[in-house]
C-alpha cells in the first residue's frame, strides 16, 4: 500500500545533438521519499510530448530543482489540481508553480488543456514570473560539507501548513538559486496559490495551496539536502497515501 510518488525530470535538450539530450534526477529526492515510506519513480516526457499516462499511476509528486522550465512541468501542476494529487515543488519546482500561475492569469477564468498551455508556453516565458535575485546563491559551487554557509532564515505564517508540519514558524533552510518568484503574479483574485514563507529581505519562500482539498506546496530553499526536514516529505507521502487509500 506504499503510495507512488513521481519524480518530474529535469531536461536538457540539444536538437542536433542526440547524445547531448538528456534527462536527470537529482538523488536526493528519491532518498528522501523512500526514507518517508514512499516508492519514487522517475517521470520523464521525452521531446517535452506530454502524456498523462505515466502521472496515472502515481500517488503524488515532486517538482525537483533545476534550470529551465518546459510546458511539460505546468502541465504536471495541471494535472496535480485537476486529479487534487499531491505535489511539492522544490526551487524550480516552486517557480514552476508560479508559472502555472502565469498561464491560468493568461487564460483567465477558463481553465486551460494541457494542450492548449503546450502551445502557449515556452521557457522564455519565465521573465513573466522569475527574476534575477542576488544573495541567495552564496554557495557556488555547492558542498554539502559547507551547507551552512548557504542558508538563511525563512519566516512562515503561523498558520501554514508548513508551520505545523515542521511544527515551528522559522526555519533556517539552504538556499541555491540566482532566480525567484515575482510577487505580482500571486498578488491576485481567483489565484491558486497563496504566499505562506518570506526570507529576511522579503523575498518569497513558500506557498500553498488556497484549495483545502489539494495538499500542494512549493518552496524555493531545499529541504532534501537534510535529512532533519523529512516530515515536509513524510507529509507528502502521507497524503498520497490518504488519497490512494481513496480511490
Amino acid at each position: 500500500m506504499k503510495p507512488v510518488i513521481g519524480i518530474i525530470s529535469t531536461r536538457v535538450e540539444e536538437d542536433d545533438r542526440p547524445f547531448m539530450t538528456k534527462t536527470s534526477f537529482n538523488e536526493t529526492y528519491p532518498k528522501r521519499i523512500i526514507e518517508a515510506g514512499g516508492i519514487p519513480i522517475g517521470v520523464i516526457f521525452p521531446g517535452n510530448e506530454f502524456n498523462t499516462d505515466v502521472l496515472d499511476i502515481c500517488d503524488g509528486f515532486v517538482l525537483q530543482g533545476g534550470s529551465v522550465i518546459y510546458s511539460s512541468n505546468i502541465n504536471t501542476v495541471h494535472y496535480a489540481l485537476q486529479k487534487e494529487k499531491p505535489i511539492l515543488g522544490i526551487c524550480m519546482g516552486f517557480q514552476t508553480m508560479l508559472g502555472y500561475e502565469f498561464v491560468r492569469s493568461e487564460f483567465g477564468s477558463a481553465m486551460p488543456s494541457y494542450g492548449e498551455i503546450s502551445h502557449f508556453f515556452k521557457p522564455e516565458d519565465e521573465v513573466n514570473f522569475i527574476e534575477e535575485k542576488s544573495g541567495h546563491d552564496e554557495l557556488d559551487p555547492f558542498y554539502l560539507s559547507m551547507i551552512d554557509k548557504s542558508k538563511h532564515g525563512v519566516l512562515l505564517s503561523k498558520n501554514s501548513k508548513l508551520a505545523h508540519i515542521f511544527g515551528e514558524n522559522y526555519l533556517d533552510m539552504p538556499s541555491v538559486h540566482a532566480w525567484s518568484g515575482i510577487n505580482k503574479v500571486l498578488m491576485r483574485d481567483g489565484a491558486i496559490f497563496k504566499v505562506v514563507g518570506r526570507s529576511n529581505d522579503g523575498n518569497m519562500e513558500a506557498i500553498e495551496s488556497n484549495n483545502s482539498d489539494w495538499w500542494a506546496i512549493g518552496v524555493q530553499f531545499h529541504p532534501e539536502l537534510e535529512e532533519k526536514n523529512l516530515p515536509l516529505f513524510e507529509s507528502l507521502v502521507y497524503e498520497a497515501k490518504v488519497k490512494k487509500l481513496r480511490k
